[in-house]
């Protein structure tokens, strides 16, 4: 097919993924099988918010999420971070299935939710000394992450004195504080102006570079998801079903210098094609 000649190959249909991913690591991170998520509205009708998802996501690895708006991603996204519950198929992360919010989870959200009477050190610190961590090495982390998004000289401020971007940067700190081995991240850059947002996507990449977690990043965007991605999951309108899968294969370190490349365009361009020609309501071509 014509998307598919687009990228080369580059593309795994969603329903081989399974075997695909079983030659690529016998034992990937995180485990979805066959996952479907309904929900009952207040008048009694069934809604299906995801049907048949299946994905393994290998350790380390950054994976974009890419959707219309209503496709579940969020659903899913809160699942991984065991707030909602399957009604249907498996999740498992390091090989136990995933019931309740987990300590080795940090999540991200498109608003950073400071407590604005805590000053910028205190909220990055609220995750360890909630579990009753005051020792001095939880504090030299915090200020080792701080410093190392640029906020060094502002940890006795407080988030009113910050912008969007730098809230954002002291939630993103604030999730990394208890050292997890994932992170998930739910549209933290949408609400940006678009330079910050650029700003944003360099400062987690070179975030990412140093921490070495494994991502999972929600977003509308498809340039966003094709920058930061090492494969982007493309999800289908409600029920929420995974397209496609695009392997990003742009090699790293990735600048904004990245997005002018005739690969990063036509990565971009096969994605909007599984859209369709007209966008859906929600994503950023």
């Amino acid at each position: 097919m014509r998307t598919e000649n687009a990228v080369q190959g580059q593309v795994r249909r969603a329903d081989l993924l399974p075997s695909a991913q079983g030659a690529a690591s016998a034992a990937p991170l995180i485990q979805i099988a066959g996952l479907e998520k309904r929900f009952i509205t207040r008048s009694g009708e069934p809604v299906v918010a995801l049907s048949n998802v299946n994905l393994d996501i290998r350790e380390n690895e950054f994976i974009s999420v890419v959707g219309p708006s209503g496709c579940g991603k969020t659903t899913l996204l809160r699942i991984l971070a065991g707030l909602e519950h399957a009604t249907g198929g498996m999740v498992r992360a390091g090989g136990e299935a995933i019931s309740a919010p987990r300590d080795d989870v940090g999540i991200v959200f498109q608003q950073a939710t400071l407590l604005p009477w805590n000053t910028v050190l205190s909220n990055v610190l609220l995750p360890v000394q909630l579990k009753g961590d005051r020792s001095q090495a939880v504090m030299d982390r915090a200020k080792r992450l701080l410093s190392f998004v640029g906020l060094g000289g502002f940890v006795q401020k407080y988030p009113f004195e910050l912008s969007g971007g730098m809230q954002q940067r002291v939630a993103i700190c604030r999730a990394l504080m208890r050292e997890p081995r994932v992170l998930l991240m739910d549209e933290p850059f949408g609400a940006l102006d678009a330079m910050t947002r650029e700003t944003m996507n360099l400062e987690l990449m070179r975030l990412w570079s140093e921490e070495r977690k494994t991502v999972v990043f929600i977003t509308h965007s498809i340039p966003e998801a094709v920058l930061l991605g090492d494969r982007v999951i493309v999800m289908s309108p409600r029920p929420g079903r995974i397209s496609e899968i695009v392997d990003v294969d742009l090699g790293r370190p990735r600048s904004l210098q990245t997005m002018s490349s005739a690969r990063f365009g036509e990565l971009c361009g096969h994605i909007r094609a599984i859209f369709g020609s007209d966008s859906p309501m929600g994503v950023s071509l």
